[in-house]
């Protein structure tokens, strides 16, 4: 079988999720070699196969290729960095084609063409046509260059009436806030500081305090002292001012009702149901519960007449009704589309049933699952227990009661 990979140079690393390696001429998958070898497999093999030394794996079809003696002899070359043609000699004999010594005879004996010595008619009637062009005025010459000045003023040309003009861009600094009574010099008795509070106050972290001083009291303002953070404060007040992003916002109008979404009309959002084309009857009470099988076929249906009650989706026929007896609070067919079970909950216990719709052999595969199951030898405490069905519940299709206490 000839499996060439010919998907062309590119990674195998793509084709390393899927299970095939390329495409033939008819656009057919080529499907990669089952490999279902472990590591003790591959030792086997290489203790047994004699040729297991000589074997590799091609990367792009991903099967087993025997090196012959030919490509033995050419990896022992490359190894030992020999050339990998046998016949290629790295020594011969340099000939050398050019020489110092000027000669009389060119190389070739090769007369001169005949063009070398007459005037290209072609490039006279280029020249011709350039040279009437400019008599007759349609080509002008280059005109020379205006000395521009190197400095210029940047707003000399700007419009003072347009919306984003300089005066107009301009963003004051923030103000600093207005002294307080801390600040003063004679501040009431309640804003001074404790020696607690103070203690407190030198434990925090600078960004933390409230106030970056203690407040002081002093007799008169003479003798008040010049402030020792003063030049410390205005490095730091002009440094703020520096790295300040300042950008002016731009307030934009929006009506409120733009925001909302408009509601699409009726009209355009057809084609929707008009009419009532199924009709599922046979419920004599109220429906409580509705599942879907996996494959979208069916539908069952528990109600409070205490049946439940198997359609077909597509022709609301029902196909079988399982009286149960009491009122059925939630159905659920298994999502397993490889086993046919739906689980029916009524009063204190959960009914499994095989509704025996659809294909035979997933309805036989689902009975011969549940009676290959053996009880262990040593039975564990559960909260609910599992009672096989008697004749004539398995002839209604119930094959597991699940009996719980509550």
């Amino acid at each position: 079988q000839d499996i060439r990979n010919t998907v062309g140079n590119i990674p195998m690393e793509w084709y390393q999720d899927f299970p095939h390696v390329g495409y033939d001429l008819d656009g057919k998958r080529i499907y990669k070699p089952l490999r279902s070898k472990d590591e003790l497999d591959l030792f086997l093999e290489k203790m047994e196969n004699p040729e297991y030394w000589r074997t590799v794996q091609d990367r792009r079809t991903l099967a087993d290729v025997r090196l012959s003696e030919e490509q033995l002899e050419l990896v022992r070359r490359l190894q030992r960095g020999q050339f990998g043609d046998v016949d290629f000699d790295p020594y011969e004999p340099s000939v050398d084609f050019f020489t110092h010594e000027v000669r009389i005879h060119p190389v070739t004996n090769r007369p001169a063409d005949k063009r070398s010595f007459i005037p290209s008619l072609v490039e006279k009637e280029k020249v011709s046509k350039l040279v009437h062009a400019i008599k007759m005025g349609w080509i002008q010459p280059r005109k020379p260059k205006e000395n521009v000045p190197t400095f210029y003023d940047l707003w000399a040309r700007e419009d003072p009436n347009s919306i984003l003009g300089r005066h107009k861009m301009h963003v004051p600094a923030p103000k600093i806030p207005l002294p307080g009574h801390e600040e003063s010099y004679n501040p009431p008795p309640e804003f001074l500081l404790s020696p607690e509070e103070k203690l407190a106050w030198e434990q925090q972290d600078p960004s933390e305090r409230r106030l970056n001083f203690i407040p002081q009291k002093f007799r008169s303002l003479r003798a008040v002292p010049a402030y020792s953070r003063f030049i410390h404060e205005r490095f730091e007040r002009c440094l703020d001012l520096y790295l300040c992003p300042r950008q002016r916002k731009m307030r934009v109008n929006v009506d409120p009702e733009d925001l909302i979404p408009k509601i699409p009309r009726p009209r355009d959002l057809q084609p929707f149901p008009t009419t009532q084309a199924l009709v599922y009857r046979g419920h004599s009470s109220l429906v409580r519960t509705l599942s879907v099988s996996p494959s979208g076929q069916w539908l069952v249906s528990g109600s409070d007449d205490g049946s439940v009650r198997f359609w077909e989706v597509s022709s609301a026929r029902c196909l079988r009704t399982v009286p149960v007896g009491s009122v059925v609070k939630s159905v659920a067919w298994n999502p397993n589309p490889s086993i046919c079970l739906v689980a029916v909950a009524v009063d204190e216990q959960v009914l499994l049933v095989n509704p025996g719709l659809g294909d035979r052999l997933l309805v036989a595969a689902t009975d011969q699952l549940l009676d290959s199951w053996e009880a262990p030898e040593e039975e564990r405490i559960q909260p609910v227990q599992w009672i096989p069905a008697g004749p004539e519940e398995r002839g209604k299709g119930i094959r597991l009661l699940v009996q719980h206490g509550k």
